[in-house]
């Protein structure tokens, strides 16, 4: 029998990733997040006899056939990209196989989401939505928004986004400028979310880890963007120090009162290379000095 709890943490730690690979092979971010709902529901009538081997390949596995028949369903089969993927596995190979199974296109919706014709105040909202696979009710209370109202503004940035034809791609140098500044600023405020839990042991945690893998792998896109460096430096020092931010009571512990020791210090060390790799870039910026405090 599945340990208590398997479907609430699988989702934490992998809804994010299953949504954003949904929404970029169907270009379509409704029917990722609806074909994703409908595998979690499947899931809690079938895991309690069944369990499977790799949650998350199941649900992945599932949520895209849920998808391919909602399709077929609506009778748009021209909403699939141009190169749409192959037919998804067997829930009973989904439930054999293992991550690699889950190709990790959030980097690719966090540009999507950053798309300007989706408003400032929606694109960390839609991110935490989407590539996080926060519930509404989180992000509402992060934002300190009523839940329908926060609902009406995803709805609203999604339907932008669909109406915009906003090809499913990470956009070339050209829209960078523009692009880019909007995307480091929303992982920020993505990250600040998820750095809320202090002791990084409640819900949050699983984001934190996102955070550091998405802002990594925006560092290795673009290792010429002294910026992107500077984020992902800065939230690797943040999480290098978590281990030392409550005392024994759960009180906050000031940085400089924090015991060193207790620092991850493998984190540290990623952190000042990117930091040396930015340096020698030439070009200071606002998240460089953050990290480098």
């Amino acid at each position: 029998m599945p340990q208590p709890g398997r479907l609430d943490q699988t989702a934490r730690e992998s809804g994010g990733r299953i949504i954003a690979a949904l929404a970029a092979a169907f270009r379509d971010l409704d029917l990722a997040e609806e074909a994703y709902a409908e595998a979690c529901a499947r899931a809690a009538a079938v895991w309690p006899s069944r369990p499977p081997h790799d949650p998350a390949a199941w649900l992945y596995a599932t949520a895209r056939r849920a998808a391919l028949d909602a399709v077929r369903r609506r009778g748009v089969r021209g909403r699939l990209a141009p190169d749409p993927p192959q037919p998804p596995p067997s829930v009973e190979e989904a439930m054999t196989s293992d991550d690699a199974l889950i190709p990790d296109e959030r980097l690719r919706l966090i540009f999507v989401c950053c798309h300007p014709v989706v408003p400032v105040e929606a694109r960390a909202p839609l991110t935490l939505r989407l590539v996080c696979g926060l519930s509404v009710r989180e992000i509402a209370r992060a934002f300190l928004v009523a839940e329908p109202a926060m609902f009406q503004r995803l709805t609203r940035a999604k339907r932008r986004i669909a109406q915009s034809g906003e090809p499913f791609e990470i956009p070339g140098p050209q829209a960078w400028t523009e692009r880019l500044s909007a995307v480091l600023s929303t992982l920020e405020v993505a990250y600040a979310k998820a750095h809320e839990d202090a002791a990084g042991a409640g819900a949050h945690a699983g984001y934190a880890r996102d955070m550091l893998a998405l802002t990594g792998a925006l560092a290795e896109l673009l290792p010429n963007e002294p910026e992107c460096l500077g984020l992902a430096a800065l939230v690797r020092h943040a999480e290098a120090r978590r281990p030392a931010r409550l005392d024994e009571t759960g009180a906050m512990v000031p940085l400089s009162e924090q015991d060193p020791t207790l620092w991850r210090k493998p984190l540290m060390r990623e952190a000042e290379r990117l930091l040396r790799r930015a340096a020698e870039l030439d070009r200071l910026g606002p998240r460089q000095l953050q990290a480098a405090i």
